[in-house]
Order: structure tokens, then C-alpha cells, then sequence
């Protein structure tokens, strides 16, 4: 790949071994020379930088290396060397023998020899890459570019140029206005949107009816499950949206194209779990036509009627996921080409806003997919572990860090080698044991520790390559543990794991505010009270006040304001904020809980009034107005008054209403009228 990062004019030595330091690259790189010498199940495609993961992936690398390709064990690094970073002359030096090796030469693949560093200025350039200043800063599990996929994503992306795309040089269509130069710029893109969007319901078209409905009555109901996940609803929610886009760029419209985005961005969320299942479906197409002739047969004639067999089902498969992440490229366009005093300029530009968060939304949610898997594997590697009822191990929050640790607890003098997995929650204390399997011994919830640093290092004599320690130390100070690293660098990285983790459970926003918030998981898709963007992800997505139960990102929880206190009485229920289009056959509508009939005052008793779509936290009057504006008049909202109640019988709360085209402000009081709490808008006149 040219324009990889390590082929850059000044690409140093890390950028390669950074590249390499997963393990996918070279097990990728055995497939491609020699097809199926290994099972692909073997390897994680995706170990987002999880230790156990990467390991495992290197092991798999070497072991093919030696039983396939004919290396000799002394030909070979050991994984730690490529994994740490401690010893890339002698990954480089396996690499060389693999380019040399009989099996290699014969595909016409030139060798490289490298030669053995002659002075110890020479090996430091090896050793210890992790320390280098040129090397790139380690990012968060999940966090690393997937460089191994690239290829993948060029072909993806050549299908869809290939069927959304249209003809640059077609003409513009009569209704679009051509008055100058700028706006006939202005006038391609719109048209380029458009069109591109029919062209792509065209596609969604083809997958349910060449595709979906023919293999339906021929695969297993699970099977079309997860092949076809999500193409029905998809095919509905566009064939609304383009009708939306075709009424709002036609002559005499009155509508702003801004709008259409705003009011669809909700329903575009489907695309994470469509995202998210994209590799399952694949995979799944590609395991059933490799050992199903009939089915095989049945898949060809399909892409043979869908496009002269041009494209496979798996290809086209891919086509949504470019589409959903092109929304925003294309509303920029549009902007670069909009003079800043159009009506539509601010709205552009929060339609480009919304979908860059639900491009960020579906990216996330794909993220978690993943790391949700890594989880599932920790789970099943690690024996003895009497977890709680109801409980799994992504209950405990992402996996932060992991590896191998000496660690002496103060009440045993003796030190022991753990596998140490350190998650936003709790630490789990592991032995290592044969075939990636560990043994449960302990498990630490951090929020009832602290770090302690500590500058001496001689302390394991039998053992210099432990000599770098802190203590992590309960809180009650009755249990404390010292921990040991082999290099200052993983010291220092393991301390901020820590730190990390117990960041997360306690943010540093937290302390200028009286909400009582904790890390949580929205079930269904949910916007911060603070910023109006999506809570991101499929776990923690945030953060939610056990008082007020408003949502909030992480970064803005000293934003946040004042904690509500008082419950409101029950309203019916209403349409959600952003108006619901019209063009979609409508889906069956979930009911609104009712409200408990025993309510009290404090929202402490209940959780359920953030479901409501009606309510949207603390909020003030301009951006309540801001919100309202736009929509249809009788549209509403409840929210939280920032400076609070400033009169006798005034609560916190106050009712914003769109209504003959304006929106009107009514604070929420209340009384108490014979042994029972009345609210109501404004005193009697």
C-alpha cells in the first residue's frame, strides 16, 4: 500500500513495527502467499490491541512459519520481542528467513537479507521501540487504525462508486435553478445527492429482490438472519428519504434541505447494528456457499440476475455502509457551495454536524461490537470464576490493559506471577496456563483503591528484570499490594490504566457538581442532556445521574448544571422532539410507560422519566428555542430550569411550546390543595 504511514518518505523503524505489532498483518500475509495454511478462525481480525489477542495471533504466525513455510525454531522471535517492542532485529531477521524460504522464492517474491547490528548504538535502534520519542503514542484499546483491511475498504469503496455513483458531466435536471455560476455549483451537488440516493435505493432494491426473497425459502432462518439483518428496514427508511429529498429540492418547495437530515438522523441509527453485523454476514454467505453446492448455485444465479454477475452478494452487501458514511462528505460539499448569508447556511451546517454523530454513533457501535467479542473470549479463556447471577464480564466496563505482572499482596510475603486484565471496574488477577487459558485467583473492584507511586526500584534481587514498582492500596488501608513491572515504560503504562479506570469511575467534572453520576449502559440509543450528540457505543456509552437521571458524555459532565429534585406528574405522550416523516411505513409504536400512580417528589424513587420523550434535562430558554423553531407548531418539551425556582411555589421545571409559530416559555408550579400535589402553568387571573 503506497500511502501507508511506514512507506511515507519519512517513515522511521516504529511505524513498521507498530504496523506489525498485532499479529493480523503477518498471519495475513502467510494466506496471501500460501491460500488456507491456516484457519482464518484462528486469528482475531480485530484484537484492538488486547494483549492475550495479539499474542495468540503472533503464536499462530510463528507456528505456520515453522510447520508450513519450514523455518527452524531458531529462525523465529519469541512474541513478547514483537509484541513489546523489545528486540525488532530479531522479528526482522524471521522476517527475512520467510522472504528466503523455498516455498516464498517460488512465487517469484524477492528475498531481503538483514545483517546482525555490529555496535550497540546499532541494537538500540532495535531494542526498546516503545520508548523511542519517534514512536507513535499507544492508543486505547480499539483506537489503532485497522491498516490490515485497507485493501478491503479500496474494494468496497470501487463497488460503491460503481453502483451509487452518477455521471459528473450529466445535466442538470430542468426544475433545479442555473441563475449563476455559484448557484449551478451549488445546483450539481444537490443534484449529486439525490441522485446518488435513488441510485442507492435502487441497490437496497436489488439485494431484497434478487437477493432476499429467492434465498429466503432456501436458507436456514437463522442464516437469512444474519445475512439479510436490516435490508428490509433499510429499503423503507430510504425509499422515505429520497421521497423527502425529491419534494424539498422541487420547484416552489419551501422547505430547507437541512431539515430533511435533522428529522431523519434518528432512524439512520439502525446502521450500527447493520455495521456491526456486516463481517458476520459475509462470513456467513462465504461458510454456506463453500460447502453448500445447491446454495452456491442458487447465490450465483442471483448475481448473474442482479448484475450480469459482476458483483457478488457479499460485495454488495457492503454498498450501506459506504452510503451511511457519505452523508456528511456530501452536506459538505454542499456548504463549501452555499453563500453564508442562505437561509439554509446555520441549518446546513448543523445537518452536517448530525450526521458526522451518527457516522461516529455507527462506528462505536461497531467498536463495542468487537470489543464485546474480545470479552466474550476472556470470559471463556479464564476457569474457576464464580461470576455473580445476571453478571458478565462486560458488566465490568472495556477492557483497558493487559499482560503479565510480579504482584506481592501484604499479607504474603510471597510474590507471584499473575496475568492481570484491568477493566473500567475491576482487575482481574489471573494465572497463565497452557493454550491461552488462565486460571482465576482474585479480582480487585478499583473503586475501592488507590495508586501509590514509589521511586525505589531495587526490590526483586533474585530478579533484575522486575525491579520497577508501585503499590495499589485499599482505601481503608487494610489490604495493600505490591506490583511489579519489567521495564519503567510498562510501569508507567500500567499506572495509567489504572488511573484511567479509576477516572472513569469517579471523573475529575464530578466534584463541581451535585449529580450523582455513574457509568452506565443506555439500552436504547439516548443524547446527552448537555450537548444534544448521541451516547456512543453499545456499553457505557456515558454517564447518568442516579438522582436525575439525565445522560451526559463524560466530557461534559462539568457542564452539566444543577440536579434536578422534583418529579413532574404525569402528561400524555407526545411525538418525539424531531418530527417523524412521513414517507416510512410506520413501524409499531412502543407505548409509554405510564407513570407510577404512587409518585413522590424526589426523583430519586424512579427511573422512568428519562424515557420520555418529552423530557430532555437541564436545559435553558435559548437553547429550548433554538430546538423548537424548526419544528411543527404543538411541538413541546419539558425541561430543567438552570437557575432553579426564584418564587414561592415555582419548581424547577418549565414547559417550552411551539405554537403560532413561536415558542413560548411557562414555568411549572405547584401546590398543595386538600392532602394532594397540584401542578399547573400560571396562577388563576
Amino acid at each position: 500500500r503506497p500511502d501507508h504511514k511506514a512507506n511515507w518518505p519519512d517513515a522511521c523503524l516504529s511505524d513498521l513495527a507498530y504496523t506489525l505489532r498485532d499479529g493480523v498483518l503477518l498471519c495475513n500475509l502467510l494466506n496471501t502467499i500460501e491460500k488456507g495454511c491456516f484457519d482464518l478462525k484462528d486469528v482475531n481480525q480485530k484484537p484492538q490491541m488486547a494483549q492475550f489477542l495479539c499474542l495468540r495471533n503472533i503464536k499462530t504466525f510463528l507456528q505456520v512459519c515453522q510447520d508450513v513455510f519450514g523455518l527452524k525454531e531458531s529462525d523465529l522471535f519469541e512474541p513478547s520481542m514483537l509484541f513489546d517492542l523489545t528486540d525488532f532485529y530479531r522479528v526482522l531477521y524471521t522476517l527475512s528467513k520467510l522472504s528466503n524460504c523455498p516455498k516464498v522464492l517460488k512465487k517469484n517474491i524477492p528475498g531481503f537479507s538483514i545483517h546482525k547490528p555490529r555496535t550497540s548504538s546499532q541494537e538500540d535502534i532495535y531494542r526498546n521501540l516503545n520508548a523511542s520519542e519517534d514512536a507513535p503514542p499507544l492508543t486505547p484499546l480499539g483506537d489503532q487504525v485497522e491498516y490490515a483491511h485497507y485493501d478491503t475498504h479500496v474494494h468496497n469503496e470501487e463497488i460503491y462508486q460503481d453502483l451509487c455513483s452518477i455521471d459528473k458531466k450529466s445535466t442538470l435536471p430542468s426544475q433545479l435553478p442555473t441563475a449563476s455560476h455559484s448557484l449551478e455549483k451549488r445546483d450539481y451537488v444537490i443534484n449529486e445527492l439525490v441522485e446518488t440516493e435513488k441510485n442507492y435505493v435502487d441497490v437496497l432494491a436489488t439485494l431484497q429482490r434478487c437477493f432476499m426473497r429467492p434465498l429466503g425459502s432456501i436458507l436456514k432462518e437463522e442464516d437469512n438472519r444474519i445475512i439479510f439483518t436490516g435490508i428490509k428496514e433499510l429499503c423503507e427508511i430510504h425509499a422515505g428519504f429520497h421521497s423527502q429529498l425529491r419534494k424539498v429540492v422541487a420547484p416552489g418547495s419551501m422547505a430547507r434541505l437541512s431539515e430533511v437530515f435533522l428529522n431523519w438522523r434518528e432512524k439512520f441509527l439502525i446502521y450500527g447494528d447493520y455495521c456491526a453485523n456486516l463481517t458476520n454476514a459475509q462470513n456467513r454467505i462465504q461458510e454456506i456457499c463453500a460447502h453448500n453446492d445447491s446454495i452456491n448455485q442458487e447465490v450465483i444465479r442471483c448475481q448473474q440476475e442482479a448484475n450480469n454477475g459482476k458483483f457478488k452478494l457479499r460485495d454488495i452487501l457492503s454498498v450501506p455502509m459506504q452510503r451511511i458514511l457519505k452523508y456528511h462528505l456530501l452536506l459538505e460539499k454542499l456548504i463549501q457551495e452555499t453563500q453564508p448569508n442562505h437561509e439554509d447556511y446555520r441549518g446546513l451546517e448543523r445537518a452536517k454536524e448530525a450526521m458526522v454523530d451518527v457516522a461516529q454513533y455507527i462506528n462505536e457501535v461497531k467498536r463495542d461490537s468487537d470489543t464485546l467479542q474480545i470479552m466474550k473470549d476472556i470470559q471463556a479463556s479464564i476457569s474457576d470464576w464464580a461470576m455473580p447471577d445476571n453478571t458478565e464480564l462486560k458488566d465490568y466496563g472495556r477492557l483497558l490493559k493487559d499482560g503479565e505482572l510480579r504482584i506481592r499482596a501484604h499479607n504474603d510475603q510471597k510474590v507471584k506471577v499473575r496475568y492481570v486484565f484491568i477493566f473500567d471496574q475491576v482487575m482481574l488477577m489471573c494465572k497463565a496456563q497452557r493454550g491461552d487459558q488462565y486460571s482465576y485467583k482474585e479480582s480487585l473492584l478499583l473503586c475501592e483503591y488507590k495508586v501509590e507511586d514509589v521511586n525505589n526500584r531495587r526490590t526483586l534481587q533474585r530478579d533484575s528484570r522486575w525491579n520497577y514498582q508501585w503499590f495499589l492500596v485499599r482505601k481503608s488501608e487494610r489490604t495493600a499490594y505490591t506490583m511489579y513491572a519489567r521495564t519503567e515504560d510498562l510501569k508507567r503504562k500500567w499506572i495509567k490504566a489504572i488511573q484511567d479506570a479509576l477516572d472513569n469511575i469517579e471523573p475529575a467534572g464530578c466534584r463541581n457538581t451535585d449529580h450523582k453520576f455513574v457509568m452506565y449502559t443506555f439500552e436504547k440509543p439516548s443524547t446527552c442532556s448537555h450537548c444534544s450528540k448521541f451516547l456512543k457505543g453499545r456499553i457505557f456509552q456515558g454517564y447518568r445521574c442516579d438522582r436525575c437521571f439525565i445522560g451526559v458524555h463524560k466530557a461534559c459532565i462539568p457542564y452539566s448544571g444543577r440536579c434536578g429534585a422534583k418529579q413532574p406528574p404525569e402528561l400524555p405522550p407526545r411525538p418525539p422532539l424531531v418530527t417523524t416523516p412521513t414517507d416510512v411505513p410506520s413501524q409499531p409504536v412502543q407505548p409509554v410507560p405510564p407513570m407510577p400512580s404512587d409518585w413522590g417528589r424526589t426523583w430519586t424513587d424512579h427511573q422512568v422519566l428519562a424515557e420520555y420523550l418529552w423530557f430532555v434535562g437541564e436545559m435553558g430558554r435559548d437553547r429550548a428555542t433554538n430546538l423548537l423553531e424548526r419544528q411543527m407548531d404543538g411541538t413541546y418539551l419539558l425541561r430543567i430550569r438552570p437557575q432553579g425556582p426564584t418564587h414561592p411555589n415555582e419548581t424547577i421545571y418549565a414547559l417550552s411550546l411551539k405554537t403560532d409559530d413561536k415558542v413560548k416559555h411557562m414555568k411549572v408550579y405547584e401546590r398543595e390543595m386538600e392532602g394532594t400535589q397540584h401542578f399547573y402553568l400560571s396562577e388563576s387571573r
